[in-house]
């Protein structure tokens, strides 16, 4: 109990000083490469975030465990607007540019609902590896758009600054995804363990944990965002890891073996993770940010889904 503690706390400090590096360092490589901290955000903080779900997935797949990759995904997606985005705006309103909503939310939901009705349209639910062809597909489509957006973003003067030397910066992003890494998993088993010990039932922490767990990257550095008064690497963060969750993680896992799901009324899942996303749509469209009482809303939401996810059969 007692060494469960200690690396409880470890695993805190780890993930507070990785999103604050991961945070600084994406800050710094905006500035010298010239580029929008909406698109660091897009891109190498939503990957470095997203590590754990990929982790995670593609084990379970090679092991055999495929309900564990879809749900972890769906939970993560869940988790990361409800809670990432809900505590975020709670500490402070995120404004969000017009081309996030225009383009970025919107491609988002259309990655979810196609991920939804390929999933669904099987009973049990599940996707295979020609699905996760699709889904990569789709990822590079999102890479081009990407690239199109820093090739617009150097041709401004507006994102232009001066960064901390390049070696410098590169390896205090590596190290703040690194520690977001470690500290997330830390954080996740020493909970376990104490919940285990405390007689928690199992099945609450199977159902909530690790969905929960692996969205503590996300969860940190948004949070950090905020606090450095970074709402677009905030947004930036959320958006672009449910995009990378479902093209990258579901896409890679497939590959290796058939995912499919082995609890019942997925549709519930499913239906919570699109509310979240429409959701979003309609705070981050009026008056151009995510205000507290919007973010109020979204933790709120969460608090009924886990009650349903823990009291199913």
């Amino acid at each position: 109990m007692v060494v469960s503690l200690i690396l409880l706390v470890l695993g805190i400090v780890l993930l507070v000083k990785g999103a604050d590096f991961l945070v600084s360092g994406a800050i710094s490589l905006a500035a010298t490469f010239g580029v929008s901290k909406m698109f660091m955000g897009l891109s190498l903080v939503a990957f470095g975030t997203s590590v754990p779900e990929l982790v995670v997935s593609t084990i379970a797949s090679v092991k055999g465990v495929p309900g564990v990759s879809i749900s972890n995904v769906v939970g993560s997606n869940i988790a990361n607007v409800a809670l990432c985005l809900g505590i975020a705006s709670v500490i402070g309103s995120l404004t969000v540019k017009s081309r996030t909503v225009r383009l970025e939310v919107p491609f988002m939901i259309l990655v979810t609902i196609a991920f939804s009705a390929i999933l669904l349209r099987n009973n049990p639910p599940q996707v295979v590896w020609n699905d996760g062809v699709v889904f990569l597909t789709f990822f590079v489509m999102y890479v081009y758009y990407l690239y199109r957006m820093a090739a617009s973003d150097m041709k401004t003067e507006e994102f232009k600054g001066e960064g901390e030397r390049i070696v410098f910066t590169v390896l205090k992003v590596i190290g703040g995804i690194i520690g977001l890494w470690i500290g997330g998993d830390l954080t996740v088993n020493s909970v376990v363990r104490i919940s285990e010990t405390l007689g928690i039932s199992k099945s609450l922490i199977s159902l909530t944990l690790v969905a929960v767990g692996t969205s503590l990257p996300e969860i940190a550095t948004s949070i950090m965002a905020v606090r450095k008064g970074e709402p677009d690497i905030t947004m930036g963060n959320v958006i672009g890891s449910n995009i990378m969750n479902i093209l990258v993680v579901i896409g890679i896992s497939s590959l290796f073996g058939k995912l499919t799901v082995d609890v019942g009324n997925y549709w519930m899942d499913i239906s919570f993770m699109l509310a979240f996303s429409v959701l979003l749509f309609l705070f981050a469209s009026t008056g151009r940010k995510i205000q507290k009482w919007e973010g109020v809303i979204f933790i709120a939401m969460y608090i009924p889904y886990i009650y349903l996810v823990v009291s199913r059969k």
